[in-house]
C-alpha cells in the first residue's frame, strides 16, 4: 500500500513541476524588449530602451523655467508639463542672427529720470529685470513689460548709498554684484523697497590693466565675466580682454582672462574701434553677448574668444548702448543713457522667422 502511496505522490509532483515550466512560457515572447518592439535578440543579451516620449525628456537641458506650475497643469499624479513657449525656444539654435534688430520687432519704453544714466543691467533667476546709475550704489527693479520702476534699494552701511563708477551689474542665486571701472566688486543680497543693505568689497586688481565696462555670470564655469573697454597698459593695446573671477575662491581664476584682438570686431563696422560697453552670456547657447554704446554694435563671441557676428544697431533708436541683458524666453533686452534726454528700454524677441 505504502509502494503505491509513494509513487501516486512522486507522479504528482512530476506533474506540478511540469504545469509550472510550462506556465513560465506562456504570455511571454522572449524575443520581445521591453519596449514593445520585437526583436531576434538572444534572450539573454536583451537591453531595456527607455520609450520614445522619456528619449525626448533625457535629450532636452531643463531647467526651472521649462516648467508651468499653475493649477491649470497639475495633476493628482504630479506631472509637471513644460510651458508650450519656454520649449519652443529652448528648442531653437539661438544666435545674433536669431535677432532682427528694427522697429519692426522691437518695443521701447522711456524710463524715469532717475534712470537718465542707466549704465549694466541683470535677469534675477524668477524672471526680473535689475538695473543700476553710474555713480551711486542705487539699484532699480525695471517691469520690462511697462518701462516702470517696480522698487529701489541701496547699497549703504551709512545714511547715503555708496558712490562710486560703477559700469556693470549681474545675479548669482540671491547675491547681487555691481563692478567699478576699476574693477572693485560689491557684493550685496537683494533689498526690499527703499531698504539700505550691506556690502562686502572685492579687490581684483584688474585696474591696472584696463577699463573695466561690463560684468556677467557664466553659470557653467561659476565665475563672473568683467569685460575691459580701454587698455590701461602697453601689453593691452589693441586687444580686449574679459577677466574671470571665481565665485568660490573670491580671486581672479587661474585662467585669468580670455584675450580677443580688437580688429576681429572692428573688421566688421565702421572704424577701428570697439569698445564695449556691456556684456551679457546667452541662457540659451552660452555664448556671450558684447555691446558697444561708441560704436553703436552688438557682437556674439564664444567663451574661448572667437568672434561669431558682429551687428550694427539703428542709430535713431540707440544714443549710447550701455546695458544687455535676456529674459527666460530669449528676448534681448537693452539700456541706453538719455544723453541729456530720457533713458531708454529696447526689447528685441528672438525672430519667428530663423531657426
Amino acid at each position: 500500500m505504502k509502494n503505491h502511496t509513494d509513487k501516486f505522490l512522486l507522479g504528482f509532483l512530476g506533474f506540478g513541476i511540469l504545469l509550472y515550466l510550462l506556465s513560465m512560457g506562456i504570455g511571454k515572447d522572449p524575443s520581445s524588449d521591453f519596449s514593445g518592439n520585437s526583436s531576434n535578440a538572444d534572450p539573454d543579451t536583451l537591453t531595456v530602451r527607455p520609450l520614445a516620449d522619456t528619449m525626448a525628456v533625457l535629450e532636452e537641458e531643463i531647467s526651472p523655467e521649462n516648467y508651468t506650475l499653475n493649477e491649470d497643469t497639475a495633476s493628482d499624479t504630479s506631472i509637471i508639463t513644460p510651458s508650450a513657449d519656454t520649449m519652443a525656444v529652448l528648442q531653437r539654435n539661438i544666435s545674433l542672427e536669431s535677432y532682427t534688430l528694427n522697429e519692426d520687432t522691437a518695443t521701447h519704453w522711456k524710463l524715469p529720470e532717475h534712470l537718465e544714466e542707466i549704465s549694466g543691467l541683470a535677469m534675477t533667476r524668477d524672471n526680473r529685470l535689475l538695473s543700476h546709475n553710474d555713480e551711486r550704489g542705487v539699484i532699480f527693479e525695471i517691469d520690462y513689460q511697462n518701462g516702470s520702476i517696480a522698487k529701489s534699494f541701496q547699497l549703504s552701511d551709512m545714511k547715503n548709498p555708496v558712490a562710486s563708477d560703477f559700469e556693470g551689474i549681474a545675479t548669482i542665486d540671491d547675491q547681487i554684484y555691481l563692478v567699478t571701472s576699476s574693477g572693485r566688486l560689491y557684493e550685496s543680497r537683494e533689498g526690499t523697497a527703499g531698504e539700505s543693505v550691506l556690502f562686502n568689497v572685492y579687490t581684483t586688481g584688474v585696474g591696472r590693466d584696463c577699463e573695466i565696462e561690463g560684468l556677467a555670470y557664466d553659470e557653467s564655469k561659476r565665475v563672473l565675466l568683467l569685460m575691459c573697454k580701454d587698455a590701461r597698459s602697453a601689453d593691452m593695446e589693441g586687444q580686449l580682454a574679459i577677466y574671470h573671477w571665481s565665485i568660490d575662491e573670491k580671486q581672479l581664476s587661474v585662467d585669468a582672462h580670455t584675450i580677443i584682438p580688437v580688429a576681429e570686431f572692428s573688421q566688421h563696422i565702421k572704424g577701428k574701434k570697439f569698445q564695449p560697453s556691456g556684456i551679457e552670456r546667452h541662457p540659451i547657447s552660452g555664448n556671450y553677448f558684447i555691446v558697444a554704446a561708441r560704436q553703436g554694435a552688438i557682437a556674439e563671441i564664444t567663451p574661448g574668444g572667437k568672434v561669431v557676428a558682429v551687428r550694427e544697431f539703428l542709430a535713431q533708436w540707440h544714443r549710447q548702448v550701455e546695458g544687455i541683458t535676456f529674459a527666460a524666453d530669449g528676448t534681448l533686452i537693452v539700456s541706453d543713457e538719455g544723453a541729456g534726454k530720457r533713458a531708454r528700454l529696447t526689447l528685441y524677441p528672438v525672430s519667428g522667422s530663423r531657426q
